[in-house]
């Protein structure tokens, strides 16, 4: 799809400010928006697009392909974990009894948090709601693990081009001189910041977990989930995707009017707004090839931090949310805060260090 002329008429960006409002308020006060959580993203998408005047047969098309990899991932993943759980399983047994629960948990989010730059970020999520499934933790401690993966997963999927449409944008956008992107230039270029902000993430986990004892216990399903429950769930997050790429096409206009052209400082902060906008959009919005390497890494740092505020932020915790069935309420008062302390501690960090 083309990107949007920058010149949007101010009713335009009014309502689609309005817009934002509705999402960032209405999946944390009504129960049945939280309920319906997908139904309500996919109207409000409807309605940004409509807007934002973006409807086209061929956009159509792409919303409507848009979200197939992400949902043939989910149920291939899902259709494994349900027939051989019990051999996976049996090599997770060995881990967790190896070690005590805080520092299993903290290994496996840290491994989590790198393996999504070189796999798909829907596949670690999905590691993690299968895990946790099978674990005894109380569910408090479930949410609180689950927004912490869910922060590391996003962090370090930035890493390489594979893991996420945001590492390819800035791959593809600062392939020519000066920068000259390769497939290593994020892993070149951040993993000294990503690295430190999983680890952190992964020490978080392995606390919250210290609790748990070291009788913590594991068990195998015996009971297979149905197949109908496993399409339910791939049609969810299937209309989940389509809706998050509604919302960051319908929005685009608004981003590029108030956003595109901040300093890096600013920017940092401006890209809260992933929490509602894709990071790749904003990423195909705000790098260029003349952004200086102090903005560009205030605002990729940006751009990795603040996605997993919310559950309709990140596609990690949508899978994982759908797959624990976490509601939007339990997961933003962790998550809101845990943003805020990761936005808070990179942001000195880049202050002294750049």
């Amino acid at each position: 799809m083309e990107t949007v002329v920058a010149q949007t008429p101010l009713w335009v960006n009014i309502l689609l400010g309005i817009i934002v409002i509705n999402l960032l308020v209405w999946p944390l006060t009504s129960r049945w928006v939280e309920s319906h959580l997908e139904i309500f993203l996919l109207s409000v998408g409807a309605t940004a697009v409509t807007v934002s005047g973006g409807w086209s047969v061929d956009f159509l098309y792409e919303t409507l392909k848009y979200p197939v990899n992400v949902a043939f991932i989910v149920l291939v993943v899902s259709v494994i974990f349900n027939n051989y759980s019990r051999y996976i399983f049996r090599v997770l047994f060995t881990f967790f009894k190896a070690l005590e629960p805080r520092y299993s948990f903290a290994l496996l989010i840290f491994v989590l948090g790198l393996s999504s730059s070189l796999v798909s970020v829907t596949v670690s999520a999905l590691v993690l709601a299968e895990v946790l499934k099978v674990v005894n933790l109380e569910h408090r401690q479930t949410v609180f693990i689950t927004v912490f993966a869910c922060y590391a997963i996003g962090l370090g999927a930035v890493l390489t081009p594979l893991a996420e449409p945001m590492g390819l944008v800035m791959k593809q956008a600062l392939s020519e001189p000066p920068y000259n992107a390769d497939f290593f230039f994020a892993l070149r270029h951040f993993a000294g910041w990503i690295l430190p902000g999983v680890a952190v993430l992964a020490i978080a986990a392995g606390y919250t977990a210290r609790h748990a004892g070291t009788g913590l216990q594991m068990y195998i399903r015996e009971d297979k989930e149905t197949y109908s429950s496993v399409l339910r769930r791939t049609w969810h997050i299937y209309m989940f995707v389509a809706a998050l790429h509604l919302i960051s096409t319908g929005l685009r206009p608004l981003a590029q009017s108030t956003i595109a052209h901040l300093g890096g400082k600013i920017l940092f902060f401006a890209n809260a707004v992933s929490v509602i906008i894709d990071n790749a959009t904003l990423a195909a919005i705000e790098i260029v090839p003349t952004i200086s390497p102090t903005d560009l890494t205030y605002m990729v740092i940006g751009l990795a931090a603040f996605g997993s505020m919310l559950v309709q932020g990140n596609l990690p915790n949508i899978v994982a949310a759908e797959k624990l069935g976490i509601k939007s309420r339990e997961w933003a008062r962790v998550a809101v805060p845990t943003g805020l302390l990761l936005m808070g501690g990179y942001f000195i960090a880049l202050c002294i260090l750049l």
